[in-house]
């Protein structure tokens, strides 16, 4: 009953505050037609008696508008704020079919063009929400509205074939499976299995990689280094700051901290727990100056915020250790030394070129994959994790630094570049960095993923000969880190990480349509003519001075507002995750060996 407590609290405080400000609030249920007939139910919440036209905010969701979201409905128009709350397409009360998120490039538009005809509104419009809320933002911001004024994007990506379904070439099976499937939207998969190479005539609607300069609004970019759309976050912001029109370049935000998705308020992120200072106390505030500075013309201290404001993980068992701290930095990537730490036959992990070194081989068995324990995932266990229970099979591969002797950080984009063959003509090669502490164990940062069909591209395959040795490159995303003095570095490569991406059968079939598997002999090699490594982008330590003080930024107005927003946070969050465990391996064909 006492871990209740704090949970009972938050509901007591929230439906206390509905109660004082009900009366306050109109709320209309509104049926919105689309451009194609469709009509979408949309709830709009107006102070009472504020006839004023006046800057107002949009929430697109496909979880329920009248879930725990119609709080935010309810207060943010308390305070003032016309607020707009829609089911999408499919979902809920709204009409059509569910096309997750194929539509919210005109269906976004069309309501905000209907929102600028409303007498409260001024014509000028935010959007605000995360995860599928923020998906949808990206789209509709891609199709230029002339309403839409800013934006307030978190965890979440511009690209769902890239960091969302196909990461790497291979299917993103937990994340993607099962949450279509808590959504009752199965019926997309197989058109998804059909297109599985990236082709702009399929997958346009839901990319903005061929209309970045579409897009001419500031938006606030807000993710975790262990969050499933990592990286995603920083490639919206990277497009909208350095790609975008004029409204866009050079007015974009990106923060990002050290959080699993939905974790920005606690300081527990898997297996780890992080100081207070790790939590988003702030990012609301940059919000409300933006808000106010771009649909109400109010002048604000939105452009005084730093470009980049990204928390600096490290060791959180030795309070003096440096990291866990947030910086800023005025781009990204920063400036970096990109540092090459080489494979060696005895599983040693150096900046050492290696020698002649013999090839190291092991066997891949699609029906006995290597289990995913925590990472960038979503429905199970997320973020940080010790690595041990399966760093000691037969089909992983490590290799281990020596002991630091003095800090070392990495910053910025991580990459592992290999030289492999395979006797099978398609395989997976996986890769993991993680952080040896001093008791033992191993600590996930980041992974990726290749497969290898897709390795020139993932518009089309190219699939193996038996005996050929290949360079690739595998991309483990991003994160920012200091191994502290005593730790080591250590890379695991292995050829699957389940459920978090599909194993690989190993065949030419298409992802759907398979009806054997093959157990692979995987080799890697690392001699001096093909050394295999991962580069880490290496930040001097003594260079290091843009630290930030978060407090200087402080919005002190909303009273109201800011006591609340916190529980709300927490409130909502408890609804954002689902707990669902996968134990078998999925394996779409039969279990014919040949």
């Amino acid at each position: 009953m006492q871990k209740k407590q704090p949970f009972v609290t938050t509901i007591v405080i929230i439906l206390l505050t509905i109660t004082l400000t009900i009366g306050c609030v109109q709320k209309s249920t509104i049926i919105v037609p689309m451009r194609d007939g469709v009509n979408l139910v949309t709830d709009v919440y107006i102070k009472s008696g504020n006839n004023t036209p006046h800057g107002s905010i949009i929430i697109r969701t496909p979880y329920n508008k009248n879930g725990p979201i119609s709080l935010i409905g309810n207060i943010w128009a308390q305070q003032g704020w016309p607020v707009i709350i829609q089911d999408m397409r499919g979902r809920y009360a709204s009409e059509g079919e569910d096309t997750v998120f194929r539509n919210a490039h005109t269906d976004g538009p069309d309501t905000l063009e209907w929102i600028g005809e409303q007498s409260w509104s001024n014509g000028k419009v935010a959007s605000f929400g995360g995860s599928a809320l923020g998906i949808c933002q990206y789209f509709m911001a891609g199709a230029n509205p002339p309403e839409l004024t800013c934006q307030y994007i978190q965890v979440a990506s511009p690209n769902l074939y890239k960091h969302a379904i196909y990461q790497g070439g291979q299917f993103r099976y937990q994340l993607i499976y099962i949450w279509l499937k808590k959504q009752g939207s199965l019926h997309v998969l197989s058109e998804l299995h059909e297109r599985e190479n990236y082709s702009l005539e399929f997958w346009t609607n839901v990319s903005l990689e061929d209309n970045w300069q579409d897009i001419n609004v500031p938006a606030i970019h807000i993710g975790g280094w262990y969050d499933c759309f990592a990286q995603g976050t920083i490639d919206g912001f990277s497009g909208y700051q350095y790609q975008g029109g004029v409204g866009a370049t050079g007015k974009s935000k990106l923060i990002m901290g050290p959080w699993i998705h939905g974790g920005s308020k606690s300081k527990q992120q898997g297996q780890l727990v992080y100081p207070e200072n790790c939590k988003d106390t702030f990012s609301e505030d940059l919000f409300w100056e933006m808000v106010k500075e771009y649909t109400m013309d109010q002048p604000g201290s939105y452009e005084d915020w730093p470009a980049v404001y990204y928390y600096v993980m490290g060791d959180v068992d030795s309070k003096n250790a440096p990291g866990n701290e947030w910086r800023s930095a005025d781009k990204w990537p920063l400036s970096c030394t990109y540092s090459q730490w080489f494979f060696h036959e005895n599983g040693v992990l150096s900046t050492n070129i290696p020698s002649d070194y013999d090839l190291l081989t092991y066997m891949y068995d699609p029906s006995d994959p290597v289990p995913t324990i925590g990472g960038q995932i979503l429905n199970i266990q997320a973020g940080p994790y010790d690595q041990r229970s399966i760093e000691n099979r037969s089909d992983v591969l490590i290799f281990t630094s020596e002991e630091l002797i003095e800090p070392y950080e990495a910053t910025g984009p991580i990459k592992a570049r290999l030289y492999v063959s395979s006797d099978c003509p398609d395989t997976d090669f996986t890769v993991k960095l993680t952080d040896v502490y001093p008791d033992g164990r191993s600590m996930l940062i980041t992974d990726g993923i290749l497969r290898m069909r897709n390795r020139n591209g993932v518009d089309h395959w190219e699939f193996m000969e038996p005996g050929d040795i290949y360079e690739v490159e595998i991309d483990l995303w991003s994160s920012s880190y200091i191994w502290n003095t005593g730790h080591r570095i250590r890379v695991a490569v292995s050829s699957s990480n389940y459920p978090r991406f599909l194993n690989n059968p190993n065949t030419k079939d298409p992802m759907a349509k398979n009806t054997t598997l093959n157990i692979a002999q995987n080799t890697l090699y690392l001699d001096s003519e093909r050394p295999s490594c991962v580069i880490l982008p290496e930040i001097n330590q003594k260079e290091v001075n843009d630290k930030m003080d978060i407090n200087q930024f402080k919005d002190k107005s909303g009273f109201l507002r800011n006591i609340l927003k916190y529980k709300i946070s927490k409130f909502l969050q408890k609804f954002s995750l689902i707990d669902e465990k996968i134990t078998d391996p999925f394996v779409p064909f039969d279990h014919e060996i040949r």
